[in-house]
């Protein structure tokens, strides 16, 4: 008697959670509608800095807020090629500089505005870090390219 009292609450539970489950034909719907409305990727303006770090070295190097015309940005929010513009910066650093084993990272949006205040949060984070040095790379000595 008693396994069939937990058997039957246990069915009652299954069927309640996949009452739950399966989506209603307006979620359907609107999915279908979302999916419609979704454009092509369009080139954009983005504006993009970058950062570079050796986590074995006290030096951060941050280089100025750039634009790149006619760039795709998914509409996941992905920037197509962005390992690219990273990978410019690296080769920058370790052709020019000689510093080696950096790791670099893109930071990029198509508002200026929020990416510029990203960018002066990112250099509060790094200079109120007692350890780390900042230098700044300039845009007469490192421009990113579009690809």
């Amino acid at each position: 008697m008693n396994k069939w009292r937990i058997a039957l609450i246990c069915l009652l539970g299954v069927l309640q959670l996949s009452a739950f489950a399966a989506p209603k034909d307006n979620a359907r719907k609107e999915k279908s509608k979302k999916e419609e409305k979704v454009k092509v990727d369009e080139p954009k303006r983005v504006y993009l800095y970058g950062v570079a770090t050796n986590f074995n070295d006290s030096v951060t190097y941050i280089t100025q807020v750039q634009h790149l015309d006619s760039v795709i940005i998914h509409p996941n929010g992905a920037l197509q090629n962005y390992s690219i513009y990273s990978m410019q910066l690296k080769v920058y650093l370790e052709g020019t500089l000689n510093e080696i084993n950096q790791t670099c990272a893109v930071i990029y949006s198509d508002n200026k505005k929020k990416l510029e205040k990203r960018f002066v949060k990112t250099r509060k984070k790094i200079l109120s870090d007692r350890r780390r040095t900042l230098k700044q790379v300039g845009t007469n000595a490192f421009v990113f390219e579009k690809r």
